[in-house]
């Protein structure tokens, strides 16, 4: 695919192409202001989070005279921040302070509940990273002066990265992924693209072909390191819940877990379940990937006479009758419990073309995973779950079907499943193993940190 690409240094001419598309797009930022305010207003309508703390947004922020960062970290939203948290818990047991910033505020609350501790003793401080223009962003920096900053995933902004610059602070790309479609659209800006990711110190990249993607751009100071996620321990507390609710609310009754889905999915997920031919009845357990989308999530089950419950209608260890078809995952926080309440779980984001979302947390679970032909955000990691039997693939990768033929796949593929609890057990064991496999990207992570 690139592998006839290589690293080209940009020349003074592509430097001052950048330059003029940068100073046009910190222009416009100006006029987008009162816009991206009101987005927050609407936003917050749902999720109260957005509402607060908008003057970060602008680079303004509280003092806070005891606190001084030994690294500043940026995870954008709730699966970064996710991501992040064992080279976060690494340095925090290593004595660092770290600095925080988000951008969503599931984000910002997924770190608030994980770092507790560390918040309330002064070792972690949170805060929303600015807008992308040039007094945030200064004002970001000379507010904390962080001694390096390392961007979780595939967060490239180019008013934070030429800011950072100016400023001396190097940046690093953690956990760097960067997938095909990505990758065809940062070529297609050329030098201009070159010249933003040549401003990063170096790339910790999770597979060979994000570190071939990011070479193509011109960056030279990459390493392989994998996979943050697999590093991530799961809450045994929440695993613990997710079982007693097997054992106590639904026993000898199957549960198909829907994971994530996005916009569309959820119709496809109930249709094969309503013609799933397997008794009793699998109960369907649908956990969006936003919970914004749950009113229409509920409409939908209701006008296909389906009967659900939620879980905050949950009360002490309450059997759910057989009767209930669909149970809707309205809680925060709880997604570890949901996966070990389970016992096949299909990966949303995978069905209608976003990219999927990750599923090494189900595999660590021994939860046997079934994916959509749209894995592009997981690709090597899909790939490699496939494999090695943790997971299996409804239909080809890229494969162009309608929701009818995606559905009727799906049927046949559970069908098949349900029929065979060797197989699914069999594959929960290679989930594990899978898991246990790709393990020790903190430690090269740190590694590569330590050397640059």
């Amino acid at each position: 695919m690139i592998d006839s690409l290589h690293p080209k240094p940009v020349r003074g001419d592509g430097k001052g192409l950048f330059l003029i598309v940068f100073v046009i797009y910190q222009f416009l930022w100006h006029f987008a202001i009162p816009f991206v305010i009101f987005r927050l207003w609407l936003r917050g309508r749902l999720e109260p989070g957005y509402r607060q703390h908008i003057l970060e947004r602008f680079g303004f922020y509280a003092p806070f005279s005891d606190f001084k960062s030994d690294v500043w970290i940026h995870a954008v939203s709730m699966g970064e921040t996710r991501a992040a948290v064992p080279l976060i818990e690494q340095l925090l047991d290593s004595g660092k302070k770290v600095l925080l910033s988000h951008m969503t505020a599931s984000g910002r609350s997924t770190s608030e509940q994980i770092f507790a501790n560390a918040i309330v003793h002064g070792r972690l401080r949170q805060v929303y990273v600015p807008y992308d223009f040039c007094w945030p962003v200064w004002r970001f920096l000379r507010h904390f002066s962080p001694p390096e900053g390392l961007l979780i995933e595939t967060e490239l902004w180019p008013g934070l990265l030429f800011y950072a610059q100016k400023n001396k602070v190097p940046m690093y790309l953690i956990n760097g992924r960067l997938s095909e479609k990505s990758f065809k659209k940062f070529m297609k800006w050329g030098s201009i693209s070159q010249t933003m990711c040549q401003m990063l110190s170096g790339v910790a990249a999770q597979t060979e072909l994000d570190a071939k993607h990011y070479r193509a751009l011109g960056i030279e100071n990459i390493q392989i390191t994998g996979n943050l996620k697999f590093d991530v321990n799961l809450s045994n507390e929440l695993i613990s819940n997710g079982k007693d609710w097997k054992n106590n609310r639904w026993p000898n009754r199957l549960v198909i877990m829907a994971a994530s889905t996005r916009e569309g999915e959820e119709s496809i997920l109930i249709n094969a379940i309503k013609a799933i031919n397997f008794e009793p009845k699998p109960l369907l357990l649908i956990v969006p990937r936003h919970l914004k989308r749950l009113s229409e999530i509920e409409e939908y089950v209701k006008e296909q006479n389906l009967k659900m419950v939620k879980r905050s209608d949950f009360v002490d260890s309450e059997l759910i009758p057989i009767e209930i078809d669909v149970l809707i995952g309205d809680s925060f926080g709880e997604m570890a419990a949901y996966y070990a309440s389970s016992d096949i779980v299909v990966m949303g984001g995978t069905l209608l073309g976003t990219g999927g979302q990750n599923l090494i947390e189900p595999c660590a679970l021994g939860k046997p995973v079934l994916l959509g032909p749209s894995t592009f955000n997981f690709k090597q990691v899909s790939q490699d779950a496939i494999t090695c039997g943790a997971a299996i693939s409804i239909c080809e990768q890229n494969e162009s079907l309608s929701q009818n033929e995606m559905t009727l796949r799906l049927i046949s593929v559970l069908e098949q499943l349900l029929a065979q609890p060797e197989k699914v057990k069999e594959m929960g064991k290679q989930g594990i193993q899978f898991t246990h496999h790709h393990q020790g990207a903190t430690r090269k992570t740190i590694n590569f940190l330590k050397v640059n």
